[in-house]
């Protein structure tokens, strides 16, 4: 008698002790109590390393760790449950077969269905790679476990290190190959026949699966319905196993055939020795797909795989891993191609390409992130049809994918113009930098990607998403469908190197210091608050023209959601010519500048909290119109000049390079800063740009509570859009020497208690060289201090679709501005069109050039002096503000928005200011 066989009797003579006279239950159903094992019922846990009893129909076998251990071999031929017992976990004892197969027919006449049910928690090991499960066709597993209870399949080493007491073993670090894997095999179609003469997809159409001999196990029919039960929640750890040196090899989980009545969702695959899950045919369709560390490819598509993936997060380890997706067919226009589709998938990895494209295999990759260390593709000339020319219907298709690899679209041997041709053929794939935060959360640069609408797809499948990558804009690293199931996806945080452990926490974050002069690439990563400890200098000057021999540039990523701060005046950031700061901050997850006693007391009342650390500092090399040397010409490479607040040393800004890129600042909030360097008006401001250029992004920022002004532009032409200034002590936006900038959606509300004029505007002299000429569009002025405008020597500027609601006058016009020139001139002074003024305290202060401000107002008739403001809360449109006509102001300059209402926000619609502001509504307070 076979030892197959001798153990089937064994089984079912267990099973006639515990339900007699009952028949083996069809699919899906459970008979509690039944079970095979390697002999005897077992209990006590006497022989194995801890109390628990094995359950009733399962020999102990010699405990692992803390861990009673119950043993299953040979075939499962009826239902069996694997029930969860605390300190119990059940060990494969060699190839566990579940049924016998039924055949691709469902009539094979030794054919035996039954269903494998594993409850929530429950832990299921291997010892070596010989020790694996097999679902055969016919038959189902039904593992649902739970968030909090996942079912994990792992090895017998994983197990002894989680019971170590070092908890620097617990993730298993490269450990890969410990055990051997998940087999599932189902009766959907597959087009890669083993029988000569077999007609792909037919019932005929039949294979070996790789990875499983001595019998070798079978895969494949014509019954695309077809379900081979249920993983959810589900752990596959440690995996894999070469059964030859030929590629014939067991994976985390291996779907042969499967069709897609079975469920698959949450489930994850860990440092595998081959692909993390490969799909040979079948249509099973996967959800909550998570897939870390795996050895060779992690996502496996071939032989007619035609089903849909939502929600995958693949990240590589540094030491292993080929393709994140290698797709393969038998040949082009094989019947079913391999036609996978993967929506919302973010990709992580460093070692081979992020995409294998090989023979015959077409798919369509969605609304996905690619952060890739290598090559995008390795684009094989036989993907798809086989053409040369690239056909979205006959090709891999990729719409509203973010492509950020370092090596490039593709390798060298492969297909380069057909992988670039597919990028191109949507407007929407971007191939740039991305902003993942904690590695996979989305940044600035993911949200700014436009999603492909699911919704248009056939079947009811994917869910509707308004975004790409796994993770929705709104999850974090605690708060996310992958989070409390999962393992080793979410470590500690740690200090970035570049920082330092400052050993002291704040609300339960570690504090990492940053100091001194950073000249390396630093990334504050999530997880962790930052104090600037002093002056920070990102970089060392390059100079104005770039090429200063002590120069040394360096790059300041800041991820979304982190908070840097700061304690004294003191302690604040210079960010050098040709050095950059990137501030990825999103809506939901802006990024963060503040004070040590702000988060010390997030409670506190911080009305009127000011100057509490230092502030920003941006430098650039765009033209200035103030040279500090004598007889620097303004706007050229020799007009520089020192920048207010910082000393010891100074610190430089200006040059001739217009389009300087300084970096970018997104959905970032600057609070309680501001600091006088001596009686003479040298302060730090909130943000500070000295010859900021317009390679510069600047995009959703907010400045509350400074000690001075809240956004300061000597000289530069950066554009800002989505501006929020509240409570700053002087003026809210002061321009100066020579700032050409563009600034739209700009919402300033004064505190009572503080601030001078809301817009300071100066310039040299009258008829400077790069005179200062700003452009603001879109913009709401409330307040009630000195003035909204105090407009000086030199200034222009054009100011449109405006709103001021003002307690005071709205002008202090010198008049030496614009021309120096009494009375309005138009195109030498400063200009208002579509803009409605109600100011208490009239137009103009008594010391004004007062006709030169009602000539500016009268110039077009689409200003008022004549209505009232009708805001509500605070500073959204009402009826007199939409009565109102607007100009265009895509009209003025590219790049400005264009709109059809004046004022910053146009309705109680109109919610750009929300999420990431503090203290403009009910709720987010500062």
């Amino acid at each position: 008698m076979s030892f197959r066989s001798s153990v089937s009797l064994i089984a079912l003579a267990l099973l006639a002790a515990c339900t007699a006279g009952e028949d083996i239950a069809s699919p899906g159903a459970t008979s509690p109590g039944t079970g095979v094992g390697g002999g005897g019922t077992g209990g006590g846990g006497g022989t194995g390393g801890g109390s628990a009893s094995c359950p009733a129909g399962f020999a102990e076998g010699t405990g692992v760790g803390n861990l009673t251990v119950c043993e299953i071999s040979g075939q499962i031929t009826s239902n069996l449950t694997l029930p969860f017992v605390d300190g119990v976990a059940y060990k494969l004892d060699g190839r566990v077969d579940v049924g016998v197969d039924i055949g691709a027919d469902g009539n094979a006449v030794n054919g035996a269905r039954a269903t494998l049910t594993i409850e929530p928690g429950v832990t299921v090991f291997g010892s070596s790679g010989s020790d694996y499960l097999v679902v055969n066709r016919g038959s189902e597993i039904v593992a649902d476990g739970a968030v909090s209870a996942p079912i994990i399949f792992t090895s017998e080493d994983d197990l002894v290190r989680q019971a170590d007491s070092d908890p620097t073993n617990d993730d298993g670090g490269d450990a890969i190959g410990e055990w051997g894997g998940l087999v599932i095999l189902g009766r959907a179609p597959i087009n890669r026949c083993a029988g000569a003469g077999a007609t792909p997809g037919s019932v005929d159409c039949e294979n070996v699966v790789e990875g499983v001999t001595n019998p070798d196990a079978l895969y494949g029919g014509a019954l695309s319905s077809d379900r081979s039960g249920k993983l959810k929640y589900v752990q596959v750890r440690f995996a894999g196993f070469a059964i030859n040196a030929q590629g014939n090899e067991l994976n985390g989980i291996t779907f042969g055939g499967v069709g897609s009545e079975t469920e698959v969702d949450f489930v994850q695959v860990h440092n595998n020795s081959d692909d993390g899950v490969e799909f040979f045919g079948g249509n099973v369709n996967v959800s909550h797909l998570v897939l870390t560390g795996n050895d060779d490819d992690s996502i496996d598509t071939d032989n007619g795989y035609q089903g849909n993936i939502q929600f995958a997060l693949v990240i590589q380890r540094d030491s292993g891993g080929d393709n994140i997706v290698e797709a393969s067919s038998v040949a082009p226009n094989a019947t079913p191609a391999s036609d996978a589709t993967i929506a919302n998938f973010t990709f992580v990895g460093n070692r081979t390409n992020a995409f294998r494209l090989n023979t015959g295999t077409i798919g369509q990759y969605l609304n996905g992130v690619v952060d890739y260390g290598q090559e995008c593709f390795r684009w094989q000339d036989s993907a798809g049809d086989g053409n040369a020319s690239y056909s979205a219907q006959f090709d891999p298709a990729f719409n509203s994918v973010l492509f950020d690899c370092d090596g490039g679209v593709a390798t060298s041997n492969s297909e380069g113009l057909l992988a670039q041709a597919a990028i191109d053929a949507d407007p929407n794939n971007v191939v740039g930098p991305t902003s993942l935060a904690s590695r996979f959360f989305p940044g600035p640069e993911e949200e700014e990607v436009i999603p492909f609408d699911l919704t248009t797809l056939p079947g009811v499948f994917f869910q509707d998403t308004d975004y790409i990558g796994a993770f929705a804009p709104s999850e974090t690293e605690t708060s996310n469908w992958a989070a409390g199931w999962t393992f080793a996806l979410f470590p500690d945080p740690v200090c970035p190197v570049g920082t330092t452990d400052a050993g002291t926490a704040i609300d339960g974050q570690t504090v990492c210091d940053i100091q001194g002069t950073i000249t390396d690439p630093l990334r504050l990563t999530r997880g962790n608050l930052y104090r600037l400890n002093g002056r920070v200098d990102v970089g060392v000057d390059v100079g104005a023209d770039g090429m200063d021999p002590n120069g040394d540039p360096a790059t300041l990523t800041i991820e979304s959601g982190v908070t840097v701060f700061g304690n004294s005046g003191a302690d604040y950031l210079v960010v050098n010519r040709g050095s950059q700061i990137f501030s990825n901050g999103t809506q939901t997850d802006p990024v963060i500048f503040t004070s040590q006693p702000d988060l010390l007391n997030p409670n506190r009342d911080d009305t009127d909290n000011i100057s509490e650390w230092g502030g920003i500092v941006i430098l650039g090399r765009a033209p200035i119109n103030r040279c500090a040397g004598a007889g620097a010409t303004p706007g050229s490479v020799n007009c520089e000049n020192v920048v207010e607040g910082v000393t010891n040393p100074d610190a430089l800004y200006g040059g001739a390079v217009a389009d300087d890129n300084s970096g970018s600042l997104s959905y970032t909030q600057v609070k309680f800063a501001g600091f006088a360097i001596n009686a003479q008006g040298n302060e730090l401001n909130g943000i500070t740009f000295g010859g900021v250029g317009s390679g510069t992004e600047v995009d959703h920022i907010q400045v509350h509570n400074n000690a001075d002004d809240g956004v300061e532009f000597f000289g530069g032409n950066v554009n800002v859009s989505h501006l929020v200034l509240t409570g700053n002590d002087d003026d809210s936006i002061d321009t100066d020497n020579g700032y050409q900038g563009n600034i739209q959606f700009a919402l300033v509300v004064q505190r009572m208690n503080g601030g001078d004029n809301i817009v300071e505007a100066s310039s040299v002299a009258p008829g400077a060289t790069s005179a200062s000429d700003a452009t603001i569009a879109n913009f709401t002025f409330v307040g009630n201090r000195s003035n909204a405008f105090r407009l000086n020597t030199g200034t222009i500027g054009t100011y449109v679709n405006g709103v001021v609601d003002y307690g005071q006058e709205c002008f202090r016009w010198q008049d030496s501005a614009g021309n120096g020139v009494a009375g309005y001139q138009a195109g030498a002074d400063p200009a208002f069109q579509s803009v409605l003024f109600d100011c208490a305290g009239g137009l103009a202060t008594s010391n004004s050039d007062v006709a030169a401000a009602q000539g500016a107002v009268n110039a077009d008739p689409n200003n008022t002096t004549g209505l009232a403001a009708t805001l509500s809360a605070t500073f959204i449109n009402g009826a007199n503000e939409a009565g109102v006509t607007a100009v265009d102001p895509a009209s003025l300059d590219s790049f400005f928005t264009s709109t059809d209402y004046i004022g910053a926000v146009r309705d109680l619609n109109d919610r750009w200011w929300a999420g990431w502001t503090c203290g403009l509504e009910a709720g987010s307070s500062c």
